[in-house]
C-alpha cells in the first residue's frame, strides 16, 4: 500500500473499499486511522466518554456492514464515517432512556488528548481549509443553523427555537446549505 503513504484520504478510500471485499486487516487499519478522530466526534455530541465509547462502538459496526455503501463521488472516507458516528450519537440522543440518563449523569469535562500524525493533521486541515471555504458560500444565518445541527447536534426544531426561526424556513435552509456545501467539497 506505499502507493497511498502521502495521501491518507486515498489510503482510507482503498481500506474501505478492502472492507467492502471483507478484509479483516483493512478494517483493522481503519479503525486504528480513524477511531481517536471518531471518538472525538462522538465525544463532543453526547460530552460523556462512556456513551462516545457506546456509540464509537456501534458505528465500526455500521461501517464494517456498509463498506460496500461508500461512494467516493459523493465525499471523502473520513466525512461518511463522521456521519456515522454522527447519526448514532443523535440516534442515542433522542431516546428516551438515554435522556432519562443524560439527566442523572454528569459530563465529562475533560476532552481527551488523542493527539494525531503530521499526515493525518494535513489531510484534516486541508479538509478543514475546504469545509470553512464551502460553508462561507452560504448566508449568516444559514450557515450558523447547519453548524448547529450537524456540529453542535440540535435538532432543526431546537435551532427554529433557539434562533428564533420558523422551522420550515431552518429545515429549507439546512437541506439547501448541505446541499451546496457536498457539491462545494466534490473532488
Amino acid at each position: 500500500m506505499a502507493e497511498y503513504n502521502d495521501n491518507p484520504a486515498e489510503r482510507l478510500r482503498h481500506l474501505l473499499a478492502r472492507c467492502a471485499l471483507r478484509d479483516r486487516a483493512a478494517f483493522v487499519d481503519v479503525y486504528h486511522a480513524t477511531s481517536a478522530n471518531l471518538h472525538g466526534v462522538a465525544l463532543r455530541i453526547l460530552k460523556n466518554r462512556h456513551w462516545a465509547e457506546e456509540v464509537l462502538q456501534d458505528a465500526f459496526v455500521k461501517v464494517w456492514q456498509h463498506a460496500a455503501e461508500y461512494n467516493p463521488q459523493r465525499g471523502a472516507a473520513m466525512t461518511w464515517m463522521i456521519n456515522i458516528v454522527r447519526n448514532q450519537a443523535l440516534d442515542l440522543c433522542r431516546r428516551a432512556d438515554f435522556r432519562a440518563q443524560a439527566d442523572a449523569a454528569e459530563v465529562d469535562e475533560a476532552l481527551p488528548d488523542e493527539a494525531r500524525g503530521p499526515a493525518e493533521d494535513a489531510v484534516a486541515n486541508d479538509e478543514l481549509a475546504r469545509l470553512r471555504r464551502c460553508l462561507d458560500l452560504l448566508g449568516d444565518d444559514q450557515r450558523a443553523c447547519l453548524l448547529l445541527v450537524h456540529h453542535e447536534g440540535y435538532t432543526p426544531a431546537e435551532v427554529a427555537r433557539k434562533r428564533r426561526f420558523p422551522l420550515g424556513t431552518v429545515k429549507t435552509w439546512i437541506r439547501r446549505g448541505l446541499i451546496r456545501v457536498r457539491d462545494c467539497m466534490r473532488p
